[in-house]
């Protein structure tokens, strides 16, 4: 049972696959990200709870990059507080949105249509006082060696006492306790509900994130599906990886609250100084 707003929205995610989108034309294929990003905002808003949270985290540090920053929600509101952002996000349809939005809002941020995994070279002039990758976005790498390597990155583009934060749904808890679904999120003023479900795949150790948007506007309902595969990373495997790239000091909590972590917590949210 979900008992409190901090954990529905520990349960953000982000998916970067194609999506069967049946609406009122019936079924065709088309970037899942591209519909998805209509409604971004509204399923994944940028909570104050959150935001409070990286200051805090960043602490007196400036530079800030946001890895798989979407719409750029955090990176508009952190930059709108006085630090100097930039964000990548593989989607190009997310990286507009987010450039629509800044611009908007009259806020200067460099946002980048790149791969994460090129972050060391797309990154290199700049030496950051935080990096943080959060929205459980991490885990759609293909496996542990990228991921590793994408910390090491990180690492790279860090300065000295420089800080990491990532955020991840708790897979101790979804493969312990076979957990097959997630919350589902419903935004019933705007007409919005998304919902999603695991399922565990033995064989490749990977898990299929299925997830279903209802939209219902002036023009009738409309379904969303996709499904992408996940890395469930254990909190254990993540400390270590973070530990290997030089990161000295790591802690770990159960939410943006600083709960304590736990195999019963819904999100793992790792802090780590160099």
């Amino acid at each position: 049972m979900i008992n409190n707003k901090e954990e529905w929205e520990n349960y953000k995610d982000n998916s970067s696959t194609f999506a069967h989108i049946i609406g009122k034309t019936g079924v065709s294929l088309v970037g899942f990200y591209e519909e998805l990003s209509k409604y971004y905002d509204i399923i994944f808003p940028a909570t104050v709870d959150k935001i409070q949270f990286i200051e805090k985290v960043a602490d007196k540090g400036k530079y800030i990059l946001d890895i798989a920053c979407g719409t750029g929600n955090y990176a508009i509101e952190l930059t709108k507080r006085g630090y100097i952002l930039d964000g990548i996000d593989l989607d190009n349809t997310m990286i507009e949105a987010g450039n629509n939005k800044a611009m908007n809002e009259a806020v200067d941020i460099n946002f980048v249509h790149g791969d994460m995994k090129n972050v060391n070279d797309i990154f290199s002039s700049r030496k950051y006082d935080l990096v943080y990758c959060i929205g459980n976005s991490l885990v759609h790498l293909d496996n542990e060696k990228e991921v590793q390597q994408l910390i090491n990155h990180i690492s790279n583009i860090t300065n000295n006492k420089g800080k990491l934060l990532i955020q991840i749904i708790n897979y101790d808890r979804i493969l312990d306790f076979n957990i097959d679904h997630l919350p589902t999120i419903s935004r019933k003023e705007a007409g919005v509900e998304f919902i999603r479900n695991y399922a565990y795949d033995e064989k490749s150790g990977k898990i299929f994130f299925n997830t279903v948007i209802n939209v219902s506007n002036e023009t009738g309902m409309h379904k969303y599906e996709n499904s992408v595969q996940l890395l469930p990373l254990r909190t254990k495997t993540l400390v270590n990886m973070v530990k290997n790239a030089e990161y000295e000091r790591v802690e770990v909590f159960g939410g943006f609250n600083e709960e304590e972590h736990s195999v019963n917590s819904f999100a793992t949210v790792l802090v780590a100084e160099k």
